[in-house]
């Protein structure tokens, strides 16, 4: 789960890169720098996925084959989906660095965790294989997924039953957080974190259930506090999150804009507009948009009111249209997929709905700075507080907060023999069903549920009295063999769009300070926008922070293709991140900086330090429009879902409520428990 913040601040720009994405980028521009002289030979720490240049076909991506077959396709193998080994011998092609620390080997959708999702897909275990191991282990509750919502259901459940109750999370990843983890940088003797993909969190109502949740997790305060100024330069204000907001910051304009030499504005569509290099309609339609700011007059009251249920019968971008007379051509050139990026699309794909569907989680004050909260490594610190309330053992050290970020986790703890709650990585489900594994069990007559899982090129079997499916939509309607077609045809409309967070460790952010800002944005190349954040201390490396200072730079990648429908949006980002070799990204982020920084002091080759590459196939849910109200008279899917549990299988996951954002989680976590024990345990 990437966090909807990104939706929240206005952030024009449009990722065009890659394979077939129309107009130029920093990476094909007419006079690219040597490799010698962008440093791509560096001694920094990187893998080389695929080596040199695409190999696949367009039929082959169109069909968003896995990177273990394009690199099988490269070596004149057959496709490592057939060859489990070739798959394990080319895996740190693909998957890349990993930094160091717990999260060293789970940067993103690693090859093994995308590898076992397309056996999923490809209805490898469309019945269990002969070979099963029966565990013999039966627990109260088995919860699929350990993100943020299957951590939180198992720590809710353990609370309402006590320690009488067992009760067993599975991920299928190498450490739990979904993607709500960390990456971590060592560069000259600085530990640097950064987050994976879900980012921040806001200060809540002090009385809310998600208040009362955080302080539940050691959260006590949640306003927490961050580095100080450290250097004799002038300070310069930073951001808390790696999102634009009150820090200064510029755009820059590249040669699509006619600028081959480069041009930085820090307000292009206010005082500064007669010189953006734009059309004089696009100027004057972005000067309007800028000037209407974010007026609540036109937003719902609550969910389901007439504004909000008529907002959903439209896509995002007519809406744009309607409401602020803006051209389709200006919102794909400069503000897709910024405004709706919090849900991986542009606004042409995505329900209206999904501007203030956000809002309706309540905030205590999002328009203040001070209320928007982020760990060092974003919503890992979450996941982390979670897990060691539920297991005690798990992260070395007492429940502080400096001691829950900064320890290691004990592995070895997770999934101990005998313990109430045990977390099992990964530990890839492939098979749920009610009753026994060679007989159809009617769900509402069934004392049990079958779970099949792979772990290790095995296949295991165990039994769970009830079931929460916590893990994302496009595996679950997948994964429970008897869902009924109501449920299916519900999960048939749950679209998701890819992601990548591509982190940059610099030895210094010296060239941002000399241009006197400290985030920037831009409308070609890779990604669309980054910000230099101070850190909370209480995951910090060092309590103060300067120009001097070693810091990593995020990078979010979206893959929008304006005008096609959501679903195929989807499969064609899916597409070309799996194609495109690592040392292709990291040319493009080179090549990127030198061109935007160079001027201002930067050196690609003595300046970044590291890179790691943070690939999530399904990383956002994209509602359509009608996908929060329902549409032709149906029921909106997320409700069909909720509304009750399937014989012992409750379902949780932030997609339900069609808002991308951690609270959401905890939010379904708890419906889904709560239903389990009100309507599935007897005893």
């Amino acid at each position: 789960m990437l966090h909807l913040r990104d939706q929240c601040t206005r952030m024009p720009g449009n990722s065009i890169f890659g394979l077939k994405r129309p107009g130029p980028s920093f990476a094909s521009s007419e006079n690219p720098r040597p490799d010698k002289l962008l440093g791509m030979e560096q001694p920094i720490t990187r893998r080389d996925f695929l080596n040199a240049t695409l190999l696949a076909s367009g039929t082959l991506l169109l069909n968003a084959a896995s990177p273990a077959d394009l690199l099988a396709t490269r070596a004149g193998a057959r496709p490592t989906s057939a060859s489990p080994g070739s798959a394990r011998l080319n895996e740190d092609d693909w998957t890349g660095y990993g930094g160091l620390g717990d999260y060293a080997n789970s940067n993103g959708n690693t090859l093994q965790v995308t590898e076992a999702g397309h056996q999923i897909r490809d209805a490898v275990f469309e019945s269990l294989p002969a070979s099963v191991i029966d565990t013999g282990e039966t627990y109260d509750c088995v919860v699929v997924g350990g993100g943020i919502s299957g951590l939180a259901a198992a720590l809710i459940f353990q609370r309402q039953t006590g320690q009488h109750k067992t009760c067993l999370v599975l991920d299928n990843h190498p450490i739990f957080g979904g993607e709500a983890k960390r990456n971590e940088f060592l560069v000259d003797g600085h530990r640097l974190t950064a987050h994976q993909g879900s980012a921040f969190f806001p200060v809540p109502y002090p009385h809310s259930f998600i208040a009362r949740f955080y302080e539940s997790i050691g959260l006590k305060t949640p306003r927490l506090e961050y580095q100080k100024w450290g250097s004799s330069a002038p300070e310069m204000r930073l951001s808390r999150t790696p999102y634009l907001g009150s820090a200064p910051s510029a755009t820059y304009f590249g040669a699509k804009f006619g600028q081959p030499r480069g041009l930085w504005l820090t307000d292009p569509w206010g005082s500064q507009s007669g010189q953006a290099p734009v059309s004089a309609k696009a100027r004057e339609e972005l000067m309007k948009y800028q000037s209407a700011g974010d007026s609540g007059a036109h937003a719902p009251e609550y969910s389901g009111d007439a504004i909000s249920r008529r907002l959903d019968t439209i896509t995002l971008e007519d809406y744009m249209i309607e409401r602020h007379g803006i051209s389709r051509e200006t919102i794909r050139t400069f503000l897709s997929p910024g405004e709706g990026g919090g849900y991986g699309l542009g606004p042409d794909a995505l329900s209206a709905y999904t501007a203030y569907a956000a809002d309706m989680l309540h905030p205590l004050d999002i328009s203040d700075e001070t209320g928007t909260q982020m760990f060092p490594d974003g919503n890992g610190g979450i996941a982390r507080l979670i897990t060691k309330t539920l297991i005690p053992e798990s992260i070395a050290g007492d429940a502080s907060l400096q001691d829950v970020c900064r320890n290691a986790v004990s592995f070895a703890a997770l999934d101990r023999a005998g313990a109430a709650a045990r977390v099992r990585l990964e530990s890839t489900a492939v098979w749920v069903k009610h009753g026994d594994v060679k007989q159809d069990g009617d769900p509402a007559k069934s004392e049990f549920v079958t779970v099949a899982y792979t772990r290790g090129g095995k296949t295991y079997r165990l039994r769970a009295r009830s079931l929460v499916m916590a893990g994302g939509s496009w595996t679950t309607r997948q994964i429970v063999r008897d869902l009924p077609a109501d449920r299916v045809a519900a999960y048939s409309q749950f679209y998701r769009a890819p992601c990548m967070m591509a982190n940059v460790a610099v030895r210094n952010w010296r060239f941002l300070y000399k241009l006197g800002i400290s985030g920037c944005q831009w409308f070609e190349g890779l990604g669309s926008y980054m910000q230099v954040r101070k850190l909370a201390l209480c995951g910090a490396d060092a309590p103060t922070i300067g120009p001097d200072s070693p810091t990593v730079l995020s990078i979010k990648v979206l893959y929008p293709y304006p005008g096609q429908p959501t679903e195929r949006q989807g499969n064609m980002g899916r597409a070309e991140l799996l194609s495109t070799p690592f040392r292709d990204y990291e040319r493009q982020i080179r090549q990127q900086f030198t061109e935007m920084f160079a001027p201002s002091g930067f050196d690609s080759a003595r300046d970044i330090a590291g890179i790691i590459l943070n690939r999530w196939g399904h990383a956002y849910l994209s509602p359509a429009p009608g996908f929060f109200f329902g549409k032709d008279g149906n029921p909106a899917p997320g409700e069909v879902l909720r509304a009750a549990p399937f014989g012992r299988i409750a379902f949780a996951n932030t997609d339900l409520s069609g808002v991308a954002d951690h609270r959401s989680s905890i939010i379904e976590a708890d419906r889904a428990v709560g239903q389990l024990l009100d309507q599935v345990l007897a005893t």
